[in-house]
């Protein structure tokens, strides 16, 4: 299990995550604010909105979480 928290500034940001998220063979959600929905889908990101830190939960093995974490580092925050 991986988790950190990501944050998107622009509509692209969300599109290239979402193509990101999903090209990996693991289930990975994000969650903000007690909502959770998967990272594949591009509506239920846009409804979530911008600059806001959403949390990334995904169920990956060790070496694959960090390749999608190392992946993921354009759009990671400080939590």
């Amino acid at each position: 299990m991986c988790e950190c928290t990501v944050s998107f500034s622009t509509p692209i940001e969300i599109r290239d995550f979402v193509t990101l998220a999903t090209r990996q063979t693991f289930p990975i959600h994000v969650e903000h604010g007690g909502l959770q929905t998967s990272a594949t889908s591009i509506m239920s990101l846009f409804c979530m909105g911008l600059n806001r830190p959403l949390r990334v939960l995904s169920a990956a093995s060790e070496d694959d979480a960090a390749h999608f974490l190392a992946a993921l580092a354009p759009y990671r925050t400080a939590v």
